[in-house]
């Protein structure tokens, strides 16, 4: 079954950019998620026992069944969101901004430029190195948590932006401008009115 981007575009509606995660970054933070997990699996394997407090009384666990715990479950884990990004696939078009994703499913999200509040570029220490970026969008979800608290002393509630994100990208900057363009231009258009045009070329046709 094909599930291209493109068999979802609706009439007259173009791709103005596609890309995807970075092959060479979903490698490297593969490998280095995996060094890490084996790294801690085998120092509890050179453990012979563990020992730790179960309800105030003393217990003891063997190292081996931590070590080999931690090295199935990291590699598994890791394999999994290596898995993830590697099927993602991002689009923009001339109205929206399209992520495709899903490992035995395949998942499309459209984000409408009438939904979008802002968008960020992201460039940490991986993109640095190679050379790629993330493209954060915002189009206004918060989450709302706890923080501190306990032991007699009042929490405090925090609320987080939660973005929709294009990860590791190639030429994010170049990808931003894309966006900020096809932005500006679906402005344009919906106080020419050409936007309702688009969306409702009978009534302009009788």
């Amino acid at each position: 079954m094909d599930n291209n981007i493109a068999n979802i575009l609706e009439t007259n509606e173009k791709i103005v950019w596609q890309g995807k995660v970075n092959r060479k970054v979903l490698v490297f933070i593969l490998v280095f998620l995996l060094i890490i997990v084996f790294a801690i699996g085998v120092f509890f394997l050179t453990k012979e026992s563990i020992n730790y407090t179960s309800n105030g009384n003393p217990a003891q666990v063997s190292g081996k069944i931590i070590g080999l715990g931690i090295i199935i479950l990291g590699s598994f884990f890791s394999l999994i969101a290596f898995f993830i990004d590697l099927v993602k696939d991002y689009a923009i078009t001339e109205k929206r901004v399209i992520i495709k994703s899903g490992i035995i499913g395949t998942d499309f999200k459209s984000i409408y430029f009438d939904q979008i509040r802002g968008i960020f570029v992201d460039v940490g220490l991986i993109g640095k190195i190679f050379k790629v970026g993330s493209i954060k969008i915002d189009v206004g979800k918060t989450r709302t948590y706890s923080v501190g608290g306990g032991l007699n002393k009042p929490g405090h509630i925090e609320t987080k932006t939660m973005y929709d994100t294009l990860k590791h990208i190639d030429n994010p900057y170049e990808v931003f401008k894309n966006v900020q363009h096809a932005l500006e231009a679906r402005k344009e258009s919906l106080y020419s009115g050409r936007a309702d045009k688009e969306s409702n070329p009978e009534a302009y046709n009788k």
